[in-house]
């Protein structure tokens, strides 16, 4: 496989066919969930479970950013949501720890999320910088 020194490059699907399958599985496990009447609440779950574990999402929001022009903004567009997601679930669970007196965890958890989302958005901007 390999022509002067350097390796020939596969194409894309047959580099990555574990994705493809996984992203396969998923699909059919859907198609037949919603054909038996699966309680959509466990198929949503158990969907966002194995996506999460085999990475999925993330190879999926990679592969839409490689398309050129228009596949960078929308992969902005998908991702940006997660930090709003992050930072709101603080703040609902200071508010309702304040008012239970939890005054000293607080400033703990929200000085926790707070370099959280700042190293996110660091290793962000770093990404697209190198």
């Amino acid at each position: 496989m390999a022509e002067n020194g350097v390796e020939k490059e596969r194409g894309i699907f047959r580099k990555n066919w574990n994705i493809g399958c996984c992203l396969m599985i998923l699909l059919g496990f859907i198609v037949v969930a919603q054909h038996y009447g699966l309680d959509k609440e466990i198929t949503v779950l158990t969907v966002l479970f194995f996506g999460y574990v085999t990475q999925l999402f993330s190879v999926l929001v990679g592969y839409i950013a490689v398309i050129p022009v228009i596949g960078a903004p929308i992969a902005n567009i998908i991702s940006l949501p997660f930090i709003f997601i992050v930072n709101a679930i603080a703040y609902i669970v200071t508010f309702f720890s304040l008012r239970r007196g939890y005054a000293k965890e607080v400033l703990g958890s929200r000085v926790l999320v707070t370099s959280f989302i700042v190293g996110l958005i660091l290793g962000y901007a770093l990404g697209k910088l190198i």
